[in-house]
């Protein structure tokens, strides 16, 4: 009697495995539905989430470093605050390849604009942005919440807090010196200092509540409309990201990127390595690489065309490496070459993720 319930709870165990697809420990991945969408929950909890939490923090380090310096402007808290616009501009990059939903919310003012100006169309603004910081310096407005709120998308984000900290208004002086004296005499810079940041921080905040919480009053966090495949305009979330990756490193090469933007900063290379970083792991992934973009194209026989997407992100590598703008915008069209071709016909999705087998 013992021995014919052992066999039946056996039988009962195995049946609910083999009801949840069979994907133990120990099976061999492969390619169907199931694989693509366990890759597009560790690409959104792995490398997506922390990216909107990171840029989120650093916004609030850089209001929080405006604040320290604004209370006692000198070289070291100065450059404290020059430095975290650096590690914010970075973590920017790391999250612009995820240039959808929260942060491409609106079809005329996105929040993406009010953060990255040139992003929009390649334009650049440095001259409106030190116009307008020298007319609020000029002027007798109140600089607080209400008058950064109804700036213009070009007056404000990272541009406008660059100007802002890495020279003067009057000579456009890079001197540290000459920079901290224009805020200990002009105490408005300070007051345009900290509304800039705190702007840049509400924003910044509002993504990383829409990803966690609620979108777009739709009752659901972003997170749970992608990863439910219940995008409001109706795409799948495979193809939003795969076209995000598509239409980021078309926009790398075609803006020449790495030669136009942060003027006054010089950091667009340290950019470009965390925007790499971030494209790197949605193929790669961080944590199972059997179940990600490159673990399920090697599954599906695709070997030549992960080696093929491989070498181009290593051609990003050395090229950032060697500062080399020419190498790099040539391997950004190639990776997005890939995410045109080799990544979805390797997984045989089309822009509408039809799976034409393995499912």
């Amino acid at each position: 009697m013992q021995s014919r319930l052992l066999i039946s709870a056996t039988a009962m165990l195995l049946s609910t495995l083999t009801g949840c697809g069979g994907e133990r420990a120990n099976d061999e991945v492969s390619l169907n539905e199931g694989s693509l969408k366990k890759a597009l929950e560790l690409i959104t909890t792995n490398t997506i989430l922390p990216a909107v939490g990171q840029f989120s923090a650093q916004t609030q380090a850089l209001a929080d470093n405006a604040d320290s310096f604004c209370a006692a402007p000198d070289s070291n808290t100065l450059n404290a605050v020059q430095q975290q616009w650096k590690n914010t501009a970075d973590a920017w990059y790391q999250l612009l390849p995820f240039n959808f939903g929260p942060l491409d919310d609106d079809l005329v003012f996105p929040t993406y604009q009010y953060i990255d100006s040139y992003r929009l169309r390649g334009t650049d603004y440095t001259e409106t942005v030190r116009t307008n910081i020298s007319s609020w310096l000029a002027g007798s407005e109140t600089l607080d919440e209400t008058f950064f709120a109804a700036q213009t998308f070009q007056k404000v984000g990272l541009l406008a807090l660059e100007v802002a900290l890495f020279e003067t208004s009057d000579t456009h002086s890079a001197a540290i010196s000459d920079i901290v004296s224009e805020y200990t005499d002009n105490r408005r810079k300070c007051a345009a200092l900290n509304g800039l940041s705190d702007y840049l921080n509400s924003k910044a905040q509002a993504i990383e509540t829409a990803w966690n919480t609620e979108f777009a009053d739709s009752g659901s966090s972003y997170e749970a409309l992608f990863l439910g495949d219940a995008l409001p305009d109706g795409s799948a979330a495979l193809t939003t990201l795969i076209t995000a990756q598509q239409e980021f490193l078309d926009y790398l090469q075609q803006r020449n990127v790495v030669t136009t933007i942060t003027p006054l900063a010089d950091h667009a290379w340290s950019m470009a390595g965390k925007a790499v970083d971030s494209i790197e792991q949605v193929i790669e992934g961080n944590t199972d690489a059997a179940v990600s973009l490159a673990g399920l194209m090697q599954a599906s026989g695709n070997q030549a065309s992960v080696d093929t997407v491989r070498s181009n992100l290593a051609m990003a590598r050395d090229s950032i490496n060697d500062v080399d703008a020419t190498s790099f915008n040539s391997a950004a069209a190639l990776l997005d070459g890939n995410f045109k071709r080799e990544i979805p016909d390797s997984l045989d999705v089309n822009l509408g993720i039809n799976f034409t087998d393995g499912d």
